[in-house]
């Protein structure tokens, strides 16, 4: 990328950053009323005129556009990993459409789970909802840029005795999988400022993955490894391996690396273990976004903390509008997390 354009990038994200929700500002942004928080959202919809169906769209249209004015100066490897990176949020569209199609849901009932990317979508939508089976779905989907995930996914769903949990987490594998591989194609300092960050994230997801596989869905240490996804910046696969065999979650956690072990210390509540985890990476995030010297990273770790955001506004606004305790939202947000 030239000089010019990454000077216009870093002030774009500048700007952006100032605008971000902190987690110091989780507290206040419970405590706002509901008009404010979807007029917030929508830009003038009141909370008698807002539809609950397209908040979690809405979010990720004003992220996305975003996302598309950050994008255009960049090419090359550094334009794949970006437009890898944020096909994330396609994921839910994947996962949606092959659930209900294996589970017999309407073309209606899974069209209301489907979150429209814009340009970024790379799903042919409406030729998969009328595919007349989940098995000619699924070859259509091996025509779409998801096909090695896919055909993964669908191997794991036959050899598991057609678990679609089993394909949901095998989605989640590949695909960090190859958002890992994209970063290697980086050049070298890029490479080691967002390897970091994203090592950083893979840590998160590969504790939390493994204490639900381990300890809520009771899967055995083999297969729960297995499901795991590319190694962090402090779990590498020896220590996943020696982690995957224990028997609580007491153990897991004390056999953690600093600063993980002392993070997690006597946490039993998976959400508590969740929410402090996230607030490792917005950290890390927060960090690389002010101080990097990489663009692609300081990119990327807004990426990073525009879901975090996207998920926080989401889970407030759901919250009161089933009239949730503010406490409670709070504890379930992260808010109380220090």
């Amino acid at each position: 990328m030239i000089q010019g354009h990454k000077s216009y990038i870093s002030t774009r994200l500048s700007i952006l950053a100032d605008r971000l929700i902190g987690p110091g500002n989780y507290a206040a942004i419970v405590e706002e009323d509901l008009d404010t928080l979807i007029n917030r959202v929508t830009g003038g919809t009141t909370a008698d005129d807002f539809d609950p169906g397209l908040l979690q769209s809405n979010l990720i249209s004003q992220a996305l556009r975003d996302f598309n004015m950050l994008f255009r100066p960049f090419n090359g490897n550094e334009k794949a990993f970006l437009n890898f990176a944020v096909h994330w949020y396609e994921l839910s569209n994947l996962k949606a459409l092959i659930r209900g199609k294996f589970t017999g849901s309407s073309d209606a009932d899974i069209k209301k789970e489907l979150i429209d990317l814009e340009r970024f979508n790379q799903l042919p939508l409406d030729t998969l909802l009328e595919a007349d089976d989940p098995n000619e779905m699924m070859r259509l989907l091996e025509q779409t840029p998801y096909s090695s995930i896919v055909r993964q996914a669908r191997e794991i769903y036959h050899a598991e005795g057609q678990n679609l949990f089993a394909l949901d987490a095998t989605i989640d594998r590949e695909f960090f999988t190859g958002l890992s591989q994209r970063v290697r194609f980086l050049d070298n300092e890029d490479r080691q400022q967002l390897g970091a960050l994203f090592g950083t994230l893979m840590d998160r997801l590969n504790i939390l993955w493994l204490i639900r596989y381990r300890f809520s869905y009771g899967l055995s240490p083999a297969k729960s490894f297995f499901l795991l996804s590319t190694t962090g910046r402090k779990l590498h696969t020896g220590n996943l391996m020696r982690l995957a065999k224990l028997e609580s979650i007491d153990d897991l956690i004390n056999q953690l690396p600093s600063p993980l072990d002392e993070l997690l210390a006597n946490q039993q509540s998976l959400i508590q273990i969740e929410n402090i985890m996230e607030h490792y990476v917005i950290e890390s995030a927060s960090n690389a976004l002010k101080y990097s010297p990489s663009v692609i990273t300081r990119l990327f770790a807004y990426i990073l903390l525009r879901e975090s955001e996207i998920q926080l506004l989401h889970a407030v606004i759901k919250g009161k509008s089933l009239n949730f305790d503010e406490q409670l939202i709070l504890e379930a947000t992260g808010g109380n997390v220090h």
